[in-house]
């Protein structure tokens, strides 16, 4: 099998992102038909990936609004994080039947974000020898990356690869977590240690390979560099856990549920 799994909200926020929105005086019937334009918009940019990719099943990924486990972990999480536009907030459930009625069922599972489904969906599919496409332009995806899985950026119409992600970070995909604990991610409200950037971070994952070898050789570094990384444990062993997807959630669906049949 193929498998198009779609990053949902990366999909249509960039969507609606590129479309000029009306003024704010435009009159109702002007927004109606600009929010209907921006969905059948995304319905045509998933017809395009389906047609790219001639995938066997494709599932759109969403999230429920709400805490997830790793609110619970860090109540800071995306805390700058901008709320979903009103249009789209309201129009959610037809821009689920604009994907229902080109043949792609949407999916979303409470407590856990899209990635963490898509993981466990993409390392299930993967371990049964079957292929999988992840849409999306969101770099920790990137982790999964192996002989099975792709990540692939619809709008830039390239892969997410082992050469792009080295030649962003300067470590392989698989160590991405550990580059992000240590550097952070302001957007994600994920601290870091302080006075690591991703620079060093690389540097730092490329000599010592997993946080407790660098914990382990921190008290043994010169200069204020071992301190920081001492001082930061805490931080970094958070990070860690925020930014490795899960893929392992028992998500209690049969994936021939999103089995494409345009030929029936």
């Amino acid at each position: 099998m193929k498998a198009l799994l779609v990053d949902g909200f990366n999909l249509i926020r960039r969507i609606y992102a590129a479309v000029p929105q009306p003024a704010d005086d435009a009159p109702p019937l002007a927004k109606e038909a600009h929010i209907h334009g921006v969905i059948n918009s995304m319905s045509a940019s998933l017809q395009r990936a389906l047609r790219a990719h001639s995938p066997s099943h494709c599932v759109v990924v969403f999230e429920q609004s709400g805490r997830t486990w790793r609110h619970r972990l860090h109540p800071e999480y995306k805390i700058k994080r901008s709320v979903m536009p009103e249009p789209l907030a309201r129009n959610m459930d037809a821009i689920k039947k604009s994907f229902a009625d080109i043949g792609v069922n949407s999916f979303e599972f409470v407590g856990y974000e899209a990635d963490d489904v898509i993981a466990t969906m993409a390392t299930k599919i993967a371990g049964n020898n079957g292929n999988v496409v992840i849409l999306s332009t969101d770099r920790n995806h990137c982790q999964l990356l192996g002989e099975h899985i792709r990540v692939y950026d619809h709008f830039g119409q390239r892969d997410l690869d082992r050469e792009i992600i080295f030649k962003r970070f300067g470590v392989e995909p698989h160590q991405l977590p550990l580059l992000l604990a240590l550097a952070g991610d302001s957007g994600l409200s994920i601290p870091g240690i302080v006075g690591v950037g991703v620079r060093t971070a690389a540097r730092l994952v490329n000599e010592h390979h997993t946080l407790d070898k660098l914990m382990e050789a921190s008290v043994e570094m010169k200069g204020k560099i071992g301190a920081k990384i001492f001082s930061g444990k805490e931080a970094a062993e958070l990070g860690l856990k925020l930014f490795t997807l899960k893929t392992d959630i028992e998500l209690g669906i049969n994936l021939t549920q999103f089995r494409l049949n345009f030929d029936e």
